[in-house]
């Protein structure tokens, strides 16, 4: 059997809201609602987890504590998003996109396991085939995270996960 060919994609841009919205919108299958897979730990309380506002603003924290403690205005783009879509589209469970997600947070420095002051982050299944992680690039400690080559390592993970799920399946 197969394993999932996984596309993945990394960008960054300006506002974490804005964000949040578009991607709760994307899908065009009434029977699928988009869903808040996870967040860090400890993340958002549970009453908040959809509303998309307090969400953004949790995320956004560490950029404001930031600009207090340097007193200077951080550079734009700091909302970095990760999108990775499998084919066939049917072929992750909640669980999968979840065990990829942390694989991805963890090769691309966002949140490195063992890393308690790591980046905010949210994984967000915006179509059945789809996934979005969302996160700022301030660590909680008020450190720039370490991104370098981050798609390039977001990419390995994907492929990593799909050699391995398809060594699981023979």
């Amino acid at each position: 059997m197969h394993a999932p060919r996984l596309h993945c994609t990394v960008r960054r841009t300006e506002n974490t809201l804005a964000l949040l919205n578009s991607l709760f919108t994307l899908s065009d299958d009434p029977d699928f609602e988009p869903i808040l897979l996870d967040t860090w730990s400890p993340g958002p309380p549970a009453e908040e987890e959809h509303n998309m506002a307090c969400l953004a603003a949790l995320l956004d924290e560490p950029l404001a504590l930031r600009r207090s403690r340097t007193g200077r205005t951080p550079s734009k783009r700091l909302t970095w998003h990760c999108s990775i879509r499998s084919s066939p589209p049917t072929a992750l469970t909640e669980n999968d996109w979840y065990d990829l997600a942390l694989d991805v947070l963890d090769a691309t420095g966002i949140d490195p396991t063992g890393d308690s002051t790591a980046c905010r982050w949210a994984v967000l299944q915006t179509t059945e085939d789809r996934i979005d992680i969302v996160a700022t690039v301030v660590r909680q400690d008020g450190r720039w995270a370490r991104l370098h080559n981050d798609e390039i390592f977001a990419r390995f993970a994907c492929e990593k996960y799909s050699r391995e799920r398809a060594a699981s399946r023979r």
